[in-house]
């Protein structure tokens, strides 16, 4: 799920580009703090190199020091800050804080007049030193000397630790920053596309029948385009159910006219030519219910409250069978909104509903409620029921229990077929009133 995620997809491309270039920069950034930390740590060694200078005597041909530095750093013993000053490869003179030890000034490498060098080298015991040393020739003196100069290398290594700490935490915070500032950015930026999201579903749950709110410009002409796509198909699909619905009907009064005139013809033909218009009258009907359901399945916008269909019919049938005093209640079915056109809802409530006036005895009862996603409709009446053998069978096409009762045996099918269209359910079961109990699902708007 999260790597078909714009969202996520973003946030990681970002936050990946963030660190890289973090790392990077903080690499860049520690190595050019060292050089500058070194460069500087020599200048200083540069310096007491300079100092020694000028220390240095030529008595009578011969090299000496009037004094020594008096740098308390040169005088600790094994501190990592030594000096030596060397002649033809022999020390004539270094620094007290060599104590016992000595530089092995054999193995360093030594610069030409008026050159200096940098270099690191071990000292006693294995410490890390950096080393510069420059050659002189002093005047009255016929030998190059050479002067080196330490320090501790730890000095330079404790700078770079304290640096990259800081640096660490500084870059730390900023990549923290910066991803947050994705997120948000990320958030707000295809806040666009996740009301699209919201919108599409308010339409395909009939909420609504297009997209309406304020998009940016980037946006806007898709939304347009999905508005025309979606009023297009909205009327394609009505044109279509209407020719339906005309052809229906049209076919509709031939047949009644061919069945008005079998009565002039003999009893064996009268009756063949009726069973058969019969049948087709039965098609027409069937087909027609089916064509309408289908061509609704997912029309934006269509949607009816159940309630309102179920106070229609009662006030209908009220009146129908006014002469048996059969009651209709309505228990808790206000504003049960379910996808659905309102014609086709009526046609299944108003078969539901009729039937059970026809079998009741003195009540009829519907009852709504809200089951997850779903609206319930408990349609029971106190009529003689159904046997749960016979439950089954009387969902069948043209199948009835009692053939003394009016109807064509079509109702319970077509209903069922115009619920399964709607993504619904439709079950069969005994009433707590006594008699049959159809329970009715359909989608929620």
């Amino acid at each position: 799920m999260f790597g078909r995620s714009v969202s996520f997809r973003l946030i990681l491309l970002s936050t990946a580009w963030i660190v890289a270039a973090l790392v990077v920069g903080g690499v860049v950034l520690s190595q050019h703090f060292r050089t500058h930390v070194e460069t500087a740590f020599d200048k200083s060694l540069v310096g007491h190199i300079e100092e020694l200078l000028s220390f240095a005597e030529v008595v009578e041909g011969k090299l000496g020091m009037r004094r020594h530095p008096s740098d308390p750093e040169y005088i600790r013993p094994l501190s990592g800050w030594y000096w030596e000053i060397v002649v033809n490869a022999e020390t004539i003179d270094r620094s007290r804080s060599l104590w016992d030890e000595e530089l092995h000034i054999e193995t360093m490498p030594v610069p030409a007049r008026g050159e200096i060098i940098s270099f690191a080298a071990l000292g006693p015991r294995g410490n890390g030193l950096r080393v510069v040393a420059e050659t002189f020739t002093l005047p009255g003196f016929e030998h190059e000397v050479t002067i080196y100069v330490t320090g501790a290398a730890s000095a330079i290594e404790q700078s770079m630790e304290e640096f990259t700490e800081t640096l660490t935490l500084s870059l730390l915070m900023l990549g923290a920053g910066l991803v947050f500032a994705v997120l948000v950015q990320v958030i707000l930026g295809l806040r666009p596309l996740k009301l699209m999201r919201s919108r599409l579903g308010d339409i395909h749950a009939g909420r609504a029948d297009r997209m309406v709110g304020t998009y940016p410009s980037e946006i806007e002409p898709l939304v347009n385009d999905l508005n025309l796509l979606l009023e297009n198909n909205a009327a394609v699909i009505k044109r279509a159910r209407t020719h339906a619905g005309n052809l229906a009907h049209a076919l509709k009064t031939p047949l009644a006219v061919l069945q008005n005139e079998t009565d002039t013809l003999p009893e064996d033909q009268r009756t063949l030519i009726r069973d058969q218009t019969g049948i087709m009258n039965e098609m027409i009907t069937r087909h027609l219910s089916r064509a309408r359901a289908a061509g609704g399945v997912g029309v934006p916008g269509l949607n009816a409250d159940l309630g309102e269909i179920a106070s229609i019919l009662k006030r209908t049938l009220t009146k129908i069978y006014g002469d048996r005093n059969i009651t209709i209640a309505l228990v808790d079915v206000r504003d049960l909104c379910v996808v659905g056109d309102f014609q086709d809802l009526e046609e299944i409530l108003g078969n539901l509903m009729d039937n059970a006036c026809k079998w009741a005895e003195t009540r009829v009862r519907i009852t709504g409620a809200r089951e997850g996603g779903f609206a319930t409709l408990l349609v029971e009446d106190d009529g003689p029921g159904v046997p749960d053998d016979k439950l089954d069978e009387i969902m069948g096409r043209g199948k009835r229990l009692d053939e003394a009762t009016p109807g064509s045996g079509l109702g319970l099918n077509i209903v069922l077929e115009l619920v399964e269209l709607y993504q619904g359910s439709l079950t069969l079961g005994r009433s707590e009133l006594g008699g049959l109990s159809v329970r009715l699902q359909l989608p929620l708007c």
